[in-house]
Formats: C-alpha cells, structure tokens, sequence
C-alpha cells in the first residue's frame, strides 16, 4: 500500500501513556472537590466518592484495554461499536455525535477554560485579556490544529511535553501547600460517614459520583490511535492501565491536600479550591500560579482531543460514511489533516458562539450510553468470537464489566427521571443523523465517486 494510504506507526509506550495521562487530568480536579463536599457532607464521604468512581471507571478502562488490543484500528469506540453489533448504524451514530456535538462541543469547552484561567496570569503582568477569551479560545485550537495536522509524532512529542509539565505543576499544588500550611491529618475524618440516613447518604454519594466519572474520563483516548500506536496489543493495554494508576494517585493526593490543610466548611463553600489552597501556602500569588497551572493542565487535553477525536471522524469517512476527502491521509505527514481540520473548524465555530455548554449539557446521557455499549461489546464479543486473538484480557472479567453496567444503569435511568427533556433532545441530537447514514450507505452501494 502506498505511503499516502497509510498511517504512520509514531506513538510508543511513552506517547500513548502521556495521552491517557493527559487525556484525563484537566481543569476538574482543580475546581470540583468543593461541590462533592457540599454533596456528601463529610471528608470520608469525598474520598470514598473518588475512590469508588475511581474504580468504576478504572473499570471501563480495563475493557477498553481488551478491545483495543484485540482490535487495534484508528477509531477505537467507533470500531468496537461496529463489530460487536454488527451495526454500521450504531457506529456512525457514535461518530457523528463526536463530529457534530460531543467531541467537538468538549474540545470549545476545554478551550474555553484555558484561555478563562489565561486571564489572571497575564492580568499579572498588566496584561487584560478578558474581553477576548473566545478569540484566545480559538487561537489555541488553530495552533493545536496545525500542529496535530503536521503528524502524529508532532502531536505525541507536544503530548509528552504537556503532560510532564501539568503532572509537574500538579504535584508542586498539593505538596507545596503540604510543607508550607498547618497540616491536620485529623480532618481527613472529621465527621464520619455524615449525620444523613443511609438512603440519602448513598444518592448524594451517586450524584458526587457523576463529576468524580467526568474527571475520569479519558482513559480511551489511546484507543482511537491504535493504529499508530507501535506494538498495539502490548503498549495500549500498558498505557491505559499505567495512566490510569497515575491519574487515580495523584487524584486521591490531590484531595488529602485539600482536605488536610482547610477546614470542612472553608472546602465547601470554595469556589475554586486549588487556588485557596495556594493562597494559604504563597499568599496572593498562589492564585495566580494555580491559574496557571490550570491553563498549561487545560491545553494538554486540548492537545489530546485533537489527536483523537478527529480519527474516528476519520474512520467514519474510511468506511465510506462521511465525504471521502475527510478520509485522505496527507502524504507528507502521513496524518489524517482533512479530518483533524474539519473537528478544528466545527470546535472554533462553538468557541465563538457559545452553544457548546447546552450541547454538552444534552448530551450526557448518549455519550455515557455509547461507553456502556462498548464495555457490554466486551462479554459479546466473549461469546460471540472466542477465538479472537486477544492479546489482553480484562481483570476479573465478568464482574469487571458487569459491575460497570449495573452502575451505569443506575445513572442513566436517574438522568431520564430527572433530565428528560436534556436526554430527548440528547436522543435527537443523534438521530438527526440517521437520515445522512442512508444517504451515504446509498453512496457506498452505488460505484464508489470522489465526493
């Protein structure tokens, strides 16, 4: 196969680690302790909050690494959804959700974020940029765009540079404070389990649970790639499990930070906690080096969006789904360019319109519905295909899945009691593709044309 055909094979261990790694830490952990507290009501509860959706979704993790080393080819979900289903309907569904609403919604977001947190770095050094956040928002998804678009070793070196710096930066957050403010390790359990009745203990724990998930979210990023990924079946499973571990210490040291050297109360009613914390430790510039931290944390994943949210859209147009253009590999960077453009394009397009935050909102529950029936594609796929080589299998299978489910089930029946109207628009949102599938499997049964 020529050279413009293919992909180039430029990611190792330590690339495809750096993108879980990256992939999942962003901004949240630095803002959200502070509404799980004033959700569980006491400092035990919080830990057991992250430690549970820690694993939970430690749990889909694990799955994830199965199928992709079984299956290791650029679109990650978008591929397991297509083959244990036997579907080309569910995984253009799931790939024109990531095109036209989740993923390119989520890479506004991210963006949106960075340049908020930018505004107190400049603003001390006499810099106000505060009227142009969107404009900034965008500048930095055209940067990554074109960085990402000039090769995949160019987006894993960038990777591995930003996910050092913000793990750096990170660490100096919770253990500066560590050394410099009074430390209480008794606060850690203060409290107990909570003065609440069992019943209301455990649906605020599972309301908690839902940002502790989003925080954790990431860990598939790796698989979208695969195809680029040297040694697949060894490197991916590696990575997902080694990033994984690092993200849920440094989350589980994190919150010991928090909780240790504030009060109860003074957690629950921050509004951005990181930034309390430093202050206590550095005075008024505590704030400032946390924005930045928050930033340098936001554009890595920022980074990692864009080098895999654009091939499954890739993958889409592959299959003979999506303009075949989407689909043509850059012969010099051997890098799918049409497709990381195209999702750099529709995301600047929601940075400067701002409908991205009821997209996101809408879309929760489709989004969390696809994940469960790729980790329910993993026992299918058991007993459908025993002899499909896999190169790794998941950890306490079938419990690992099952478990998964089960929770899932549980919140996503408790976003269509709550939320129904957010999940039906969620529901049209993707069903408004459906009639684009036919047209283009039309398209596919008639002699394939350059679109």
């Amino acid at each position: 196969m020529s050279s413009n055909k293919t992909l180039v094979k430029g990611l190792g261990q330590l690339e495809a680690t750096t993108l879980v790694v990256g992939g999942i830490i962003g901004t949240t952990i630095f803002l959200i302790t502070s509404n799980i507290a004033e959700l569980v009501g006491s400092p035990m509860l919080v830990f057991i909050t992250w430690i549970v959706a820690g694993l939970l979704a430690g749990a889909a993790a694990l799955c994830f690494a199965e199928l992709s080393a079984a299956m290791p080819e650029t679109g990650g979900t978008y591929v397991f959804l297509r083959r244990a289903y036997n579907s080309e309907l569910i995984s253009f569904a799931f790939a024109w959700m990531i095109c036209f609403a989740y993923g390119t919604g989520a890479i506004a977001v991210v963006a949106i974020m960075a340049a908020t947190f930018l505004v107190p770095v400049l603003a001390a050094f006499e810099f106000d940029i505060a009227e142009y956040v969107n404009e900034i928002a965008v500048i930095l998804i055209v940067v990554l765009t074109l960085l990402n678009s000039s090769g995949v070793r160019h987006g894993g070196l960038t990777q591995n540079v930003l996910t050092a710096l913000k793990v750096s930066l990170l660490l100096l957050v919770v253990l500066i404070p560590l050394v410099l403010v009074d430390m209480q390790p008794a606060r850690l359990v203060q409290g107990g389990f909570g003065n609440n009745s069992l019943g209301t203990t455990l649906q605020n724990v599972s309301d908690a649970m839902i940002l502790c998930l989003f925080s954790y979210s990431g860990a598939y990023f790796v698989t979208h790639v695969a195809e680029e990924v040297r040694e697949p079946h060894k490197n991916i499973p590696r990575a997902i499990i080694v990033g994984f571990l690092i993200v849920f210490g440094l989350y589980l040291l994190a919150n010991v930070t928090y909780m240790s050297t504030m009060s109860f109360v003074d957690v629950k009613s921050s509004e951005h906690i990181a930034s309390d914390v430093m202050a206590r430790a550095l005075g008024p510039k505590g704030a400032v080096v946390t924005a930045f931290v928050i930033f340098c944390s936001a554009v890595g994943v920022l980074n990692a969006q864009l080098l895999n949210y654009p091939r499954i859209v890739f993958a889409l147009a592959r299959d003979g789904y999506f303009f075949r253009r989407i689909a043509k590999i850059n012969e010099r960077s051997r890098a799918p360019s049409n497709a990381i453009v195209l999702v750099g394009i529709i995301a600047s397009i929601f940075a400067l319109s701002g409908g991205y935050v009821e997209i996101l909102g809408y879309i929760a529950f489709v989004i969390h519905f696809f994940v469960c029936l790729a980790v329910l594609a993993v026992i299918i796929l058991r007993i459908r295909e025993p002899e499909l080589p896999r190169p790794y299998k998941v950890w306490g299978y079938p419990f690992t899945p099952v478990a998964f489910l089960l929770i899932s089930a549980v919140y996503l029946f408790n976003l269509i009691v709550t939320k129904p109207i957010a999940v039906m628009i969620g529901v049209g949102i993707v069903l408004v593709g459906v009639p684009f599938y036919f047209y283009w499997s039309r398209k596919n049964a008639a002699p394939a044309a350059i679109l």
